[in-house]
């Protein structure tokens, strides 16, 4: 959708499976405020309609008849369509949730906003309304008008004197109307002139007025004339002026819907890769992060359970290498010992011998000096 200056003769507004409180209420009151409000009911017509009118505004009612996320796409899908870049779009729901809302506004371009309907009707109304000013849905138009160019049922009369004048109208709104007549009476409507019962044929619909002439223009063997209703026009009139044109509208608008080729795209699978929120793709993004990261803090610790367990290897092989130095340092020590001791008793067992034999020597020696004697 396309941002651009609000359109000089306003815009075309359409409720795409709107509510019976929008259909019965505020479709019925924005005509009544002399909007161009139309509905649509059946999806497959929407966006072949709506490619038809340029500059349109649509509301789309998004609680049922296609799942939320293929409303979604079925939106996401006017971005990619040149014929339906101008319409603007708005979304309207009674129970879509905060997060699903935010997911529609910071994903799609919805200049028609998210309105959501959980408040009195008439408030509703009321924002709805203040979004079609802000739109420019009326542009410079103040009232609906229908053209009539290919009817033959609508029709003026007037009378100067004893003359009856008829003249065909080409189009009508509350404001006034555009009517076409043969060149040679147009000295009759001078600009500025006031013309007073001017009777209005349209179909069943039939009103005598008085009119103010805006402007004359000759075209060849004829003229168009532009009439403005007077200030102080009965409502009887304006009320029938105003059926007579939204009647008109919406059998026309029947007649469009029979004749396009509709849309049967399966909205639920289309779209479906790029429909994701970013909300969505950051979960997913963070999810395969903390993937990556427990893998990776995974592979770090076996990494430093088998660093610890080749450390601490070596350390136990040097602790065994220890106990079994300590052990050999031990038995040589205790050799070196039992060589000790066995030295000094060898020692004592010598010295025990020697001092044995010298008492047998002084024995002998005392034994022969008695016989000396």
């Amino acid at each position: 959708m396309e941002y651009r200056e609000n359109p000089l003769l306003g815009r075309k507004v359409f409720f795409l499976n709107p509510p019976l409180s929008v259909e019965n209420y505020v479709i019925e009151a924005l005509k009544n405020e002399e909007y161009e409000v139309y509905k649509l009911t059946d999806v497959t017509a929407a966006k072949p309609i709506l490619s038809l009118f340029e500059n349109a505004i649509c509301f789309i009612f998004v609680d049922d008849v296609l799942s939320l996320d293929a409303w979604y796409n079925f939106i996401a899908s006017f971005q990619d369509d040149p014929s339906l870049k101008s319409v603007f779009l708005g979304v309207l729901s009674v129970k879509t949730k905060p997060k699903d809302q935010e997911r529609f506004l910071m994903s799609l371009k919805l200049p028609g906003g998210f309105v959501m309907m959980d408040k009195k009707i008439e408030e509703t109304k009321n924002q709805l309304e203040g979004i079609l000013k802000i739109n420019g849905a009326k542009g410079i138009r103040q009232c609906v008008r229908l053209e009539l160019k290919d009817s033959k049922e609508v029709n003026g009369y007037f009378s100067l004197g004893t003359q009856l004048f008829s003249f065909r109208l080409i189009d009508i709104s509350q404001m006034g109307f555009a009517a076409v007549m043969p060149a040679r009476i147009s000295k009759y409507f001078k600009k500025g002139s006031f013309l007073n019962n001017v009777s209005i044929t349209m179909g069943r619909y039939s009103f005598v007025c008085s009119i103010n002439v805006y402007g004359v223009t000759l075209a060849g063997d004829q003229c168009i004339l532009v009439a403005l209703l007077v200030d102080g026009t009965s409502k009887e009139v304006l009320q029938k002026i105003h059926n007579f044109v939204f009647e008109n509208l919406e059998k026309r608008m029947k007649d469009l819907i029979a004749s396009v080729n509709l849309d049967f795209t399966d909205y639920n699978v289309r779209f479906k890769d790029d429909s994701a929120s970013e909300e969505e793709v950051v979960e997913d993004v963070e999810e395969l992060d903390d993937s990556s990261s427990s893998d990776s803090e995974k592979g770090k610790q076996e990494k430093s359970a088998g660093d610890k367990a080749e450390s601490d290897a070596p350390a136990e092989s040097n602790s065994e290498q220890k106990e079994e130095s300590e052990q050999k340092s031990e038995k040589s020590d205790g050799a070196e010992s039992n060589e000790a001791k066995k030295e000094d008793n060898k020692d004592e067992k010598v010295e025990a011998a020697s001092e044995e034999k010298t008492d047998e020597k002084e024995s002998a020696t005392e034994g022969k000096n008695p016989e000396t004697e």
